[in-house]
């Protein structure tokens, strides 16, 4: 009696785990998305999104570059950096950020649209920014985030 009364819980456990391993987080007409450095770095993997779609802030900031470094916090702003800067740390989400020619880009924020002169190298952490590079390619894009492009600037 004893035996029948754990296996009878064991086994509907074991029956519901059978049952729900065959469920998956999609729908089976969509894949789920991968983010890879070579992906979402790529412009053929990915598109930038058109100049008529981004939402300009109205608040407007000046970046400052001291001693050859440049942090760029703000939130929801429209940030102009003029000239050139050895590092600039863009953090602030959800901003649209102007540069000049730049050795070290890093960028941490999330869904910013940021135009750069000439860029050194690239690294970016944050998810669904737009990176767009005016001068040569840069020598290097470390892309950790996801949903993410780095592309030549059509202008």
């Amino acid at each position: 009696m004893r035996t029948s009364r754990i296996l009878a819980p064991a086994a509907t456990a074991a029956a519901l785990v059978a049952l729900l391993a065959g469920c998956s987080a999609t729908n089976g007409d969509h894949s789920a998305p991968s983010a890879t450095a070579s992906a979402s770095a790529s412009a053929s993997k990915s598109k930038v999104m058109a100049d008529s779609d981004v939402r300009v802030p109205d608040k407007k900031v000046d970046g400052k570059c001291i001693d050859g470094a440049a942090i760029i916090d703000q939130s929801g702003a429209d940030v102009t950096l003029e000239g050139a800067c050895q590092k600039v740390t863009v953090s602030g989400n959800d901003s649209v950020v102007h540069l000049g020619d730049v050795d070290e880009l890093i960028v941490e924020s999330a869904i910013s649209r940021i135009t750069v002169g000439t860029a050194g190298t690239i690294t970016l952490s944050g998810n669904a920014n737009d990176v767009l590079y005016s001068g040569d390619a840069p020598s290097k894009v470390d892309d950790r985030g996801a949903q993410n492009v780095v592309v030549k600037d059509g202008k």
